[in-house]
């Protein structure tokens, strides 16, 4: 069963996101996009300026998701994630999780892009952890954190969920 979507007060989400379902073990079979009833955090904590660009990074709870929103956009995108390890999405690249060819996904104004790394673009340093149940929001984009992973959208547009078991859009 599924329940209605509280959309934040920020106007981030709207009200035609899916909201997450269930099966009958209980287990998560459609990711939520964000915007679902997460607890909103203040982004002043994870804006950066230094090396990796202007920008909003956040790392998961596991260390294995890192992302990045930049409200302004910029060539990774509006908000984009990279993983440490992860699974091959429906269409698009294989990446072999080496320390040079990493799974990511960010999503532009034309939408979705999976595609191999070889750098940190969505990493900066010490970024702070989204827990589990928080949804930062930056201008248009946000990023909400689950046990099942990472999961960003750009308003009126695409939405990705990455984490080690899944790499998916939206």
């Amino acid at each position: 069963m599924t329940s209605p979507i509280e959309v934040p007060a920020s106007g981030a989400a709207d009200a035609s996101m899916p909201p997450m379902t269930s099966s009958a073990a209980g287990a998560a079979t459609t990711p939520a996009r964000p915007g679902s009833a997460e607890v909103p955090v203040d982004p002043s904590g994870f804006r950066n300026t230094g090396g990796a660009g202007e920008g909003y990074f956040l790392n998961s709870p596991s260390g294995n998701v890192s992302c990045g929103l930049f409200p302004n956009g910029s060539t990774a995108g509006f908000v984009g994630c990279q993983a440490v390890t992860s699974v091959s999405p429906a269409s698009g690249p294989t990446c072999s999780n080496a320390d040079n060819d990493k799974y990511a996904v960010r999503v532009e104004s034309t939408g979705a892009v999976h595609f191999c790394t070889t750098q940190g673009m969505y990493t900066a340093q010490n970024a702070p952890v989204l827990e589990y149940g928080q949804i930062l929001t930056v201008g248009d984009a946000s990023c909400v954190s689950r046990e099942e992973g990472i999961s960003c959208l750009l308003a009126n547009s695409n939405a990705f969920v990455l984490s080690r078991d899944a790499n998916q859009t939206y």
